[in-house]
């Protein structure tokens, strides 16, 4: 981001927006910019604190520092609306050396007014090179195991470092999971809904098998697999419901 966006017309920071999916790299992206930009970063826990109740005293003296300062709320989305008008008072009467940063999944639940106060800054899902690339110095790693393992709609750098943690420290559990995963391919390339209690045994992922249904499936049947993630629908009776021929 070109520093011409960092500055309002009033003076201030212009505050941020880092919204995108778990493990996009949000938070290496916030801590990143706080570094190239040489201010102290200050965060403040919000999916824990969803009221601010344990929060306003911290955001009243951050936001009045003199000092160059970026305040990181992560996962501001979390925040009920109470907090967001509380929040939304802080980002019009903050010190001018103070930037925040709000870091959430969904940016459309932010209430309108704070919103229009920021600058959005998307991150997207990483693809798999960018993925390999964030583990490529780390020695004895089988990235191509992780690549097997690893499904396109897993792919985040949270799952990914997981993944190698588990691969070079604890290599039986594994090895495990791979084992399991390479079964799970093999149920979903021959999957019928007669078996579905046997893939709930097996301790399968609905997703994996519902994924597999969608690469080849209508509209109509995304479309019900949205209403259904909407109403917080069961997730195996769904896959049954698409595999039935």
């Amino acid at each position: 981001m070109n520093n011409s966006l960092e500055e309002s017309d009033t003076g201030h920071m212009t505050a941020l927006i880092v919204t995108g999916p778990a493990g996009c790299g949000k938070s290496r992206w916030i801590q990143n910019y706080a570094q190239e930009r040489g201010r102290q970063l200050f965060v403040c826990p919000c999916r824990k604190d969803r009221t601010l109740r344990d929060g306003r005293q911290r955001l009243h003296i951050w936001g009045r520092r003199t000092e160059p300062a970026i305040l990181w709320l992560e996962g501001a989305d979390d925040l009920t609306p109470e907090a967001q008008a509380f929040l939304r008072r802080i980002l019009e009467t903050h010190a001018p050396q103070v930037q925040f940063i709000l870091e959430c999944r969904d940016s459309s639940r932010l209430q309108e007014p704070i919103r229009s106060r920021c600058t959005i800054h998307r991150k997207y899902a990483p693809s798999w090179d960018e993925l390999a690339n964030s583990v490529h110095d780390i020695r004895g790693l089988n990235i191509e195991e992780i690549h097997e393992y690893l499904m396109p709609h897993e792919y985040s750098y949270r799952r990914m470092h997981h993944c190698a943690d588990l691969q070079l420290h604890m290599p039986d559990v594994w090895r495990h999971m791979v084992e399991h995963r390479r079964n799970e391919r093999e149920a979903c390339r021959t999957a019928d809904a007669d078996s579905i209690m046997e893939y709930i045994t097996q301790g399968y992922n609905p997703e994996h098998f519902i994924m597999a249904k969608l690469a080849n499936s209508n509209a109509k049947l995304l479309a019900e697999y949205g209403d259904c993630l909407e109403r917080s629908g069961t997730l195996w009776a769904f896959a049954g419901y698409a595999l039935h021929p």
